[in-house]
């Protein structure tokens, strides 16, 4: 009994070790931005997943599909293996955004109703919801990080861009809401205030947020506000 009793604490131990040695935001420039969280949700190129993991593995469940992938951490980066990455994807970790929301100072708080991925939209569409033809896209999660992203990949502010200049390619940050504005600690531009509403598509019903004057509609199914 002892000996099994060992044995679980091993195990056990092996897995916290895995999941810990995980946390945080990790970028590749060419495939995006990859995060994992404290609570085993995560999100990746506009999507988001749950996860466990041992000290080699992943195991990662979404919309998509399960997959399972093989990982190592090498001189502070993530190395990836399996799933939709056939070939091995080095990830580096964004030191401005592993820890939540260090780095946000602006005032405000995090409001939960608007975690989710949210997409550009039209106000005068017909669609139901964003996940139809919307390659613009912001992903809050309730650590208080976002990604945005631009048909496949990070973008950034300027002409309707959120957070960064048209010619980036990857923009992240940290957010905190305080009424009628949004405040961002954004990687490429530094602190940021825009204005913010809460509206329901005029067509649709479907529930938006609306930053600096731009609609993003929800692109999973939620109830209007």
């Amino acid at each position: 009994m002892k000996n099994l009793f060992s044995l679980l604490l091993f195990i056990f131990a092996l897995h916290t070790y895995g999941q810990s040695n995980i946390y945080g935001t990790w970028n590749n420039e060419e495939v995006g931005i990859l995060t994992f969280n404290p609570n085993g949700s995560g999100t990746f190129a506009g999507g988001s997943f749950t996860y466990t993991s041992t000290a080699s593995k992943i195991f990662a469940y979404s919309e998509d599909g399960d997959f399972t992938y093989s990982y190592k951490v090498v001189n502070g980066q993530l190395i990836i293996s399996g799933g939709v990455f056939p070939a091995p994807v080095t990830f580096t970790k964004n030191k401005n955004t592993s820890s939540g929301t260090s780095g946000n100072t602006k005032s405000g708080s995090i409001d939960k109703s608007i975690v989710g991925t949210w997409c550009w939209t039209k106000t005068s569409g017909t669609y139901t919801n964003a996940s139809s033809g919307s390659t613009r896209c912001i992903v809050i999660n309730a650590d208080g990080t976002y990604q945005y992203t631009y048909e496949g990949s990070i973008s950034g502010s300027g002409g309707g861009y959120y957070g960064g200049s048209a010619s980036q390619s990857a923009d992240h940050g940290t957010w905190k809401l305080n009424g009628n504005t949004i405040s961002v600690v954004s990687a490429s531009e530094g602190s940021l205030t825009y204005s913010f509403q809460k509206k329901n598509h005029p067509k649709t019903g479907d529930p938006m947020i609306v930053i600096d004057g731009d609609a993003y509609v929800t692109y999973y199914q939620k109830n209007p506000w």
